[in-house]
């Protein structure tokens, strides 16, 4: 009497096979983690260089061509633009006068129609996007962000998580016709580790841009400033 053989179907996996796979798994994390943090680090230095060699051509193409430049930093999404403004523009030196000046704009508009504001709007829109030969809109690379953006126009350095809700999140950052720039401290970091980055600083005046290879405080950014004036001859 022949038999027919049986067979039954068979569903899933034995204890045996999962713990080959997982055992599998630990190690190509371990194998990959490393390499894929290199990769990240990688780039945040690459983001890092290409925004302080920025700041050296705008330095010079601002003179060149007889423009004002300025960098819109948006705190919020991570990215910047370069703009392009009138060589005349003037920007306020501390966060007093920049308060100041917004509140008479604020009163004057209070008492214009919808019309005359808007026409106001209009023609205070002194910067606009740049249609250049070179790049001018930026996204920082994956798992990099701005750690936070210093120039004198605000109290202090503005971070992402300290922003007010009616504050857009934009801060600018100025390179001027006559060769000279603002002072400006920015931070790119590692999303979720703020103390791990890259500093790039703008020093005023001759817009010397330094990249620092870790993040420093923005106050001992003024480093170069004398605590006290020096002791001259008299007369």
């Amino acid at each position: 009497m022949n038999r027919t053989p049986r067979y039954t179907s068979r569903t899933g996996l034995s204890l045996t096979e999962i713990m080959v796979v997982l055992v599998i798994g630990i190690l190509l994390v371990g194998v990959l983690t490393p390499n894929l943090a290199a990769f990240f680090l990688l780039d945040q230095r690459s983001a890092a260089r290409e925004l302080a060699l920025l700041y050296e051509q705008l330095h010079d193409e601002a003179v060149m061509r007889n423009v004002t430049f300025r960098v819109a930093y948006d705190l919020r999404n991570n990215t910047y633009e370069v703009q392009v403004g009138d060589p005349k523009v003037l920007i306020h030196t501390n966060p007093e006068a920049r308060e100041d000046f917004e509140a008479i704009i604020q009163r004057r508009m209070d008492q214009m129609t919808e019309t005359e504001r808007q026409e106001f709007l209009s023609k205070r829109k002194q910067f606009q996007k740049l249609d250049a030969r070179f790049k001018t809109k930026f996204e920082l690379p994956s798992g990099t962000v701005f750690g936070g953006v210093y120039t004198p126009q605000y109290p202090e350095m503005m971070r992402p998580e300290d922003l007010d809700e009616d504050f857009d999140g934009i801060v600018y950052s100025y390179i001027f016709a006559n060769g000279q720039s603002e002072h400006a401290v920015i931070l790119m970091v590692t999303d979720g580790e703020e103390d791990d980055g890259y500093t790039i600083e703008v020093e005023p005046l001759s817009g010397a841009v330094r990249l620092h290879g870790e993040v420093i405080d923005w106050e001992d950014s003024h480093d170069f400033v004398p605590d006290e004036a020096p002791d001259l001859p008299s007369q």
